[in-house]
């Protein structure tokens, strides 16, 4: 299955920063496939340019929150956003989100757009403790992310542990810790796409037959 577009989104991005060059690495994979990668985040100023093989979205935000949790929170409007002005402009065919904060607007870009939806867990609330005032909310955004998406990534075994709390469904976790993981998480997209495609192919085809259930399974009519 092809895929040509792919948009991820974290939370800030800094050259040097783990989760950031862990964006750029895929995204330079992805480009030797013929594959864009857009990636929106929080910034100091509105930007959008190429920074390697990104074309990186950043989107300043003024408001303040309580704490890190209520402002992370404040921040979903404003990744809604410019989701939706991306999704207008290009074929974005997977939202790829990483750890919690990016969770709430991407499920729900994935729902209102019809996109599948991978994230990556660099860590979970679990392994880091469960010690901050709002780590039960976090938790439950984490499962959520479990449940909706069509698959989970990590690239370690801790992380992978941690999350046995949630009573994990083993087909969507993967676990790549070898040096060429970026090409497997392409083929996770690959997978997304090819699974969405069908299901929408199969709604095309209910609807052809006027809703008629019968026809629809391959039941002789009377």
């Amino acid at each position: 299955m092809n895929v040509d577009s792919i948009l991820m989104l974290t939370q800030r991005y800094n050259e040097g920063e783990k989760v950031s060059e862990y964006c750029q690495r895929l995204a330079s994979c992805l480009e030797e496939h013929d594959i864009e990668t857009h990636l929106i985040c929080f910034g100091n100023e509105d930007r959008d340019e190429k920074v390697g093989s990104l074309n990186l979205h950043e989107f300043s935000f003024k408001m303040h929150g309580d704490n890190y949790f209520s402002w992370s929170m404040l921040l979903q409007s404003r990744f809604m956003e410019k989701i939706d002005h991306i999704v207008e402009e290009e074929d974005v065919q997977v939202i790829h989100a990483n750890n919690w904060p990016t969770l709430p607007a991407s499920l729900t870009a994935s729902k209102l757009h019809e996109i599948p939806f991978v994230v990556t867990y660099h860590s979970v609330e679990e392994e880091r403790g469960m010690n901050n005032p709002h780590s039960h909310q976090i938790s439950d955004l984490e499962w959520e992310g479990i449940d909706e998406a069509s698959f989970i990534v990590v690239h370690k075994e801790k992380t992978r542990d941690a999350m046995e709390v949630y009573d994990l469904p083993e087909n969507k976790v993967k676990l790549f810790a070898d040096e060429n993981w970026e090409k497997s998480v392409l083929e996770l997209y690959r997978r997304a796409v090819e699974v969405n495609t069908n299901l929408e192919n199969m709604e095309k085809e209910a609807e052809d037959n006027h809703g008629n259930f019968n026809a629809y399974v391959g039941i002789p009519s009377e």
